[in-house]
């Protein structure tokens, strides 16, 4: 398949204080679009000879120089041959920002010069001529905005940033400059090029698996309840985030209850310390129009107050007749330092989406498929409306120790009008039985979570703890009214009439909450090798009840845990600078509600993993790989128990036992960044080999599990190239070319078997300089 859309695009960017500084376009390969983008920097109010809390571990100069950005606002330029090779001791204390550089600095021969917070970086002997790619340091270690990387430095989804190679499991990032690279705006497109992840369900709601199950999810690090990822709640723009974070395999320890395919942590954009604008409109295929706007900087003159404010319209139509999606955004955030150090951030958002439900089509009854362009439903618009209101705190006390707090509560709204087919389409008539009718959902949920880690010092060496508590509650209302349309001509009759405006009889509520405490620790062992080991303790509670046609009781699920502990324990060595190998375990847990025969509720479901892996950074960090093999079980899984029956309160009900058993192996491969200047690369490869090991069904023992969701095989790899002055005597300067390819094995059902296949896209830029840009996709 080859991706039809089309664009060409325009970009700007300047920054009084980074002239030299190389940003990325932040422009849409679904559109045809032209932007705008100043950067530009407050005056600089900051005392550079006043004494502040440094706290600088052992890294490389680079990193340190990191480091010291993010704690005292300074900036710094550099290339990245300058500082390639030089290690630091830890620097702990309070001391000028000057002071601590000049620490940093010594033996290297390496000079300085200050303009304002900005600081250039030299060796006496080098000359113009010799410059390489610059670098620009002085934000959060982890933020992947303005880097102009597809490989992260660090995440933070483990609550505080730690470089991948610290963390033994896998883990995968898509950052801002490859999101904007590749013209995403959907979460599911992003994370389709993320190795191991894969998309399922409706559009803009879809749910992610990993290694043969599901996803969690996090906002900023905070876990939401397994609840809110179902289908009816959508994912927001892609404009708001700084990157994407995945960690595949149980996530226990960061989410307690939750199924074992991993967690996804999306990172929103904070406000900058410099004042930025940058706006994109466009239009593409299949009239397709989008306008967005994100515009940041402090907002006092003591740079005390900050704010960030980003606006996205879109109404595009489909490829299928009646296609529809109109998605608006509004999304902002303040930060203020009420002191030195502590900061204070208030988050709100407003999302609004009309669009078409679209259900998919039914083959016909000789087995062949419609055109391709083919449309079933109703034309009337759907739905989705959410609010969400935030707050977080964070406190530096020095001697690297930091806690931090965060409150979201968010509502959505959904109605929701569709139509669908229940048999196949007669050749002959054009008939099926089809049903069709509307849906009102409404989902609240709010969530917090608060922590504080920093570094110890036990038996001569240095080690660091994380201690924390998060809580989440979810609370969904669902009412629908379906009719039956029996000999219905729906590819062409889309006219439903009163049938999607009948009053809902049927209204029902649950309430599911979670919470726990969590530790993790990172012990130092040796120089060379670290243990990493963590628990959580959960608590999990669901109850419903009706609320029409007559409001009944609260009934308490018997799925419930009380103090469910998960560990996790883990090692890594680092073989030398630039490699490591790890091993680990883990577990996460879901609860049940059947009975065994006695009357017991079954115990919950276990998930548990070992893997191991080697992961590498290379180029000065401009590169990072990952080879992984795991094992997977999912244990106690619910399975009909033919030796009994009489359960559930019936003479002749089910009963079930904890034995049933899934295992998912495999192994993974990835490499993200840039290989070679001017060379930005994103590829990944997953073997996933998952079946059915034991059930009280033996046609089913052996046989692949969840075959409709989970391929065998699946690859990606997107490429591009930016000519740079030495390219073809500077003829191409400007211009770049990309490209990407997504292909995965046979998925299956009892009913419909679907082959392998790929999907192709092209990218063709040019961006004369630093302000505009123009794409072509």
């Amino acid at each position: 398949m080859i991706d039809r859309n089309t664009t060409t695009a325009a970009h700007a960017h300047s920054n009084h204080h980074r002239s030299t500084a190389v940003h990325s376009a932040r422009l849409r390969c679904v559109t045809v679009a032209v932007s705008l983008a100043l950067l530009g920097a407050s005056p600089l109010l900051y005392a550079q000879s006043t004494a502040v809390p440094i706290s600088i571990q052992q890294h490389s100069l680079s990193d340190a120089l990191l480091q010291l950005g993010q704690q005292t606002s300074l900036q710094f330029i550099y290339t990245s041959d300058l500082v390639r090779g030089y290690s630091v001791q830890p620097i702990t204390g309070r001391m000028s920002p000057e002071e601590a550089l000049r620490r940093l600095l010594a033996g290297t021969g390496i000079e300085y010069s200050r303009d304002g917070n900005t600081i250039n970086l030299w060796r006496p002997a080098d000359s113009a001529a010799q410059l390489g790619p610059i670098t620009v340091t002085g934000r959060s270690l982890a933020t992947t905005e303005d880097s102009g990387s597809y490989a992260a430095r660090d995440v933070t989804i483990g609550k505080s940033a730690q470089s991948l190679r610290e963390i033994p499991q896998s883990v995968s990032v898509m950052t801002r400059t490859q999101m904007d690279d590749q013209g995403f705006t959907r979460v599911a497109d992003a994370l389709n090029y993320t190795t191991g992840i894969r998309s399922s369900s409706y559009s803009d709601t879809e749910l992610f698996t990993s290694r043969g199950f599901n996803t969690n999810i996090q906002y900023d690090g905070v876990p939401t309840q397994q609840g809110a990822l179902g289908p009816g709640v959508p994912h927001h723009d892609l404009a708001i985030y700084d990157r994407l974070e995945v960690l595949r395999g149980p996530s226990g320890l960061l989410s307690g209850s939750g199924e074992p395919g991993g967690v996804i942590n999306l990172v929103r954009k904070r406000p900058t310390d410099e004042f930025r604008f940058e706006g994109a409109v466009g239009v593409g295929s299949w009239d397709n129009y989008r306008v967005e706007a994100d515009i940041a900087g402090p907002l006092t003159e003591d740079d005390k107050l900050r704010g960030r404010l980003v606006g996205v319209y879109q109404d595009k139509n489909q490829f299928y007749s009646y296609g529809k999606n109109n998605p608006q955004l509004l999304y902002g955030v303040l930060e203020y330092d009420l002191g030195e150090n502590t900061t204070l951030g208030i988050t709100g958002l407003y999302s609004k989406m009309n669009f078409r439900v679209f259900n998919g089509l039914p083959l016909y009854d000789d087995g062949s498929l419609p055109s391709y362009d083919t449309f079933l439903g109703t034309t009337k618009l759907s739905g989705h409306e959410t609010f969400e209101l935030g707050a977080d705190i964070k406190h530096r006390f020095g001697d690297g120790w930091e806690f931090k707090a965060n409150y979201s509560h968010k509502e959505n709204n959904y109605k929701g009008y569709s139509a669908m087919a229940l048999t196949p389409v007669s050749v002959e008539t054009g008939l099926t039985s089809g049903w069709a009718g509307r849906i009102h959902n409404t989902f609240t949920w709010d969530q917090m979570d608060a922590n504080v880690s920093g570094p110890f010092t036990l038996l001569g060496r240095e080690h660091s703890v994380t201690v924390g508590y998060n809580w989440a509650r979810y609370d969904t209302t669902s009412s629908s009214r379906f009719g039956a349309f029996p000999d219905w001509d729906a590819y062409n009759n889309f006219n439903y009439g009163s049938a999607l405006d009948q009053p809902l009889l049927n209204k029902s509520q649950d309430i599911t909450t979670q919470s726990g405490l969590y530790a993790s620790t990172r012990l130092s062992l040796t120089d060379n090798l670290t243990a990493v080991l963590g628990g959580r303790w959960s608590n999990y509670d669901l109850k419903s009840r009706d609320l029409k046609p007559a409001r009944s009781p609260w009934q308490k699920s018997d799925a419930k845990a009380d103090g469910k502990f998960t560990p996790f324990a883990g090692l890594v060595f680092d073989v030398n600078e630039q490699i490591s190998v790890y091993g680990s375990y883990a577990e996460t847990f879901v609860p049940q509600s059947d009975s065994d025969y006695s009357g017991k509720t079954l115990e919950p479901r276990k998930g548990w993993q070992m893997e191991a892996g080697i992961k590498g950074e290379f180029l000065d960090g401009r590169l990072n790989t990952s080879l992984a093999v795991y094992r997977l079980r999912d244990t106690n899984r619910a399975v009909v128990d033919t030796d009994h029956v009489g359960c559930g309160n019936s003479a002749t009900g089910t009963c079930y036992r904890a034995s049933g058993l899934v295992q998912s192996q495999g192994w993974e491969f990835e490499v993200v960044g840039s290989p070679i200047v001017g060379w930005d690369l994103g590829a990944g490869y997953t073997y996933t080999d998952v079946r059915v090991r034991e059930d009280s069904d033996n046609d089913v023992k052996g046989q692949r599990f969840n075959s409709n969701l989970i391929p065998k095989h699946l690859f990606h790899v997107w490429s591009q190239y930016k000519f740079g002055a030495d390219d073809f005597g500077g003829g191409l300067r400007g211009w770049s070319v990309g490209a990407g390819v997504q292909s995965q094995s046979n998925l299956y059902t009892n009913s419909v078997y679907q082959g392998g296949y790929t999907t192709v896209s092209t990218k063709l830029g040019y961006k004369p300089n630093e302000h505009w840009e123009a794409i072509f996709c």
